[in-house]
């Protein structure tokens, strides 16, 4: 059986498909019952978190509370007036201790009313047995065998929490303020400065229905119980029925604790919080059920949505099936046409899925590659046309020459060696710059040349020039003219306006991966607009975008020659080699050529120092 399988499932692209995509859905799966589990913890301990702030929110709040009766029972007990009037009453009443007791119970009656939450107050009068409170008082038999009392005396001055655990009535058919299962009785001993004069004791009933209002607001849902402890465990309040058995903790090492508790039917989430203050604990029961109501839902839709893929993957795997064959087939003839040499091979379809995206590659790459076949032709005719242009703007060629030739004879039969010293250095140039077809020139044939064109141009006018070839530079291979026209506008439009000492600085240096050629002069610069204005057109040149006739048509004849240079070095040099012009006004103007050291030639290795020469034109 396995083998029959085995060999189904290599021979059927179908079947291999379905198996694919199958093995593709149980990670999905996997991750889908990991994430379901993760989530639900990630709930609960988010939802306990939530829970154990607010719970810690109550139990800030009852301290408080708790806090204000304390103080008011300090009040009580530390009152001048009421313990002198208690000290003077004995076991038998005389009419001044009535009237005294009547006294008592208007300061209990205004001092109460500030606080709602003890509006019961009472003070114990131990030798008569005599109980006041803000609705009369009443006389207690026997008050040495009283629960409350002895508790209260024990404490000696401390606070102490008695809870009845039944209800009893007094002489008027009232439940006895100090005998009501539903209050929780504050009591400490009077004259806290000395306790042992006396066994007076205030007493401070607090309704257990507040704690429980508190209480109820944590609740989430209907379900859920609080329960309010003292630090050694006794139950205040609760919001579960009077018969429900406060659960006991399972865990003392946790506060949030998920499980099966006693009297439960289902899982809950238990949840606690103790005061740092008081040691009270508050503890909050859920049914885990309700916390993760959503996420149960969720977890259906993660079952349905995996059946419903893997329905979905069985179908996708025949429609795959189906629709490979007729598009490879097309891509398979496309290909071996591109083998043939038909580089206008495209492939028509209507497609919009892998297999189109995959077609629509090819043909951008059948077609980008004619067209790269097309640019480098383009290049070469542009690289030559501009070559032409320049040689065009620089000279009239051969003739002129020969003429000035000609001139340079006369001017040496006529003793004219001024204007001789001229024509030869004109002609000079002129020869160089036509070049008998050579592209190149090294550094040192380059300052050469420019050489014979500043002689010529240091009989207009008186500058020094300075040559500067840095180590190694003598014989790297530059394009030819490519510094004259950057020197023609150093004089032309910095030198030849300025007055005074007028200086020209023409240096080529390697500076690290770089050959770096600048011309400087000390001219009258240009003006900031000016030259952001030069800046911004000769940053828009580049290998995709030359434009050689840009300024020409507008007579500015020092932005053409800077374009046509620019245009020349990306051409020849490519898209790193760069020019770069800065200019201060009435300081002078500075040009230089970045271009890549490994796209320079060199006619041999050569070390050396640096040359430097002066020549001054008189």
């Amino acid at each position: 059986m396995i083998r029959i399988w085995k060999n189904r499932f290599r021979q059927s692209i179908q079947l291999r498909l379905t198996g694919y995509f199958i093995l593709i859905l149980i990670p999905l799966v996997v991750i889908s019952t990991f994430s379901n589990h993760r989530s639900r913890t990630i709930l609960k301990n988010q939802i306990g978190d939530r829970t154990q702030s607010a719970m810690q929110s109550v139990v800030h709040y009852v301290d408080l509370t708790m806090q204000g009766v304390y103080e008011l029972t300090t009040v009580l007990a530390n009152n001048y007036d009421i313990n002198r009037r208690f000290e003077y009453a004995g076991k038998v009443l005389t009419p001044q201790s009535i009237l005294d007791f009547q006294w008592i119970d208007q300061q209990i009656a205004a001092i109460s009313s500030v606080n709602r939450m003890a509006p019961k107050a009472s003070l114990f009068h131990y030798d008569s047995g005599i109980l006041l409170s803000t609705t009369g008082y009443q006389k207690e038999q026997n008050p040495e065998q009283l629960e409350w009392v002895k508790q209260a005396i024990e404490a000696d001055g401390k606070i102490t929490l008695f809870f009845p655990e039944e209800n009893r009535y007094n002489a008027n058919h009232m439940i006895d303020p100090i005998y009501n299962e539903n209050v929780m009785v504050v009591m400490r001993r009077m004259s806290l400065l000395n306790p042992e004069r006396n066994k007076n004791i205030v007493i401070l009933p607090l309704s257990k229905d507040y704690f429980v209002s508190q209480l109820r607001r944590l609740l989430p849902s209907s379900r859920a119980e609080a329960f309010l402890f003292t630090q050694d465990g006794k139950l205040i309040a609760t919001t579960a029925s009077s018969t429900a058995t406060p659960p006991s903790w399972p865990d003392e090492g946790k506060d949030l604790i998920a499980g099966h508790l006693p009297g439960y039917p289902e899982r809950m989430l238990m949840v606690r919080v103790t005061s740092q203050d008081s040691g009270w604990k508050l503890v909050m029961i859920q049914p885990e059920k309700d916390i993760l109501q959503e996420s149960r839902t969720l977890q259906r839709w993660t079952y349905l949505i995996i059946a419903v893929s893997v329905l979905i993957s069985l179908w996708i795997s025949w429609i795959v099936y189906s629709g490979i064959s007729k598009p490879m087939k097309k891509m398979v003839t496309a290909m071996k046409e591109m083998r043939r040499g038909q580089l206008d091979t495209q492939i028509i379809h209507r497609r919009e899925d892998e297999f189109g995206y995959v077609m629509d590659t090819f043909n951008h790459l059948a077609s980008a590659q004619r067209h790269l076949i097309e640019d480098v032709y383009e290049k070469q005719i542009l690289l030559t046309k501009t070559e032409f242009k320049l040689l065009q703007s620089q000279i009239n060629p051969h003739f002129l020459y020969n003429t000035l030739d000609s001139i340079y004879s006369a001017a040496v039969l006529s003793d004219a060696d001024d204007v001789g010293e001229m024509v030869i250095n004109l002609s000079k140039f002129l020869r160089y710059s036509l070049g008998k077809g050579k592209e190149h020139y090294t550094v040192s044939e380059t300052f050469n040349h420019l050489n014979y064109y500043i002689k010529v141009q240091q009989r207009r006018f008186d500058f020094e020039v300075t040559y500067r070839m840095g180590e190694g530079t003598e014989d790297i291979l530059l394009l030819k003219l490519l510094l004259q026209p950057l020197v023609e506008n150093a004089i032309l439009h910095g030198l030849e306006r300025k007055h005074g000492g007028r200086a020209l600085d023409i240096s080529a240096v390697n500076d690290g991966e770089w050959f770096v050629a600048e011309v400087k002069d000390n001219g009258v610069g240009m003006a900031p607009n000016r030259l952001q204005y030069i800046q911004r057109q000769l940053d828009g040149i580049s290998m995709m975008n030359l434009d050689l006739s840009a300024g020409r048509d507008r007579m500015d004849t020092e932005l053409y020659g800077l374009r046509n240079v620019k245009s020349r070095l990306k051409l020849h040099y490519g898209e790193k080699a760069d020019l770069v012009i800065d200019s201060d006004e009435l300081v002078g103007t500075r040009i230089r050529l970045y271009i890549p050291r490994v796209e320079c030639g060199s006619i041999r290795y050569m070390e050396g120092t640096g040359h430097e020469f002066n020549d001054r034109g008189r």
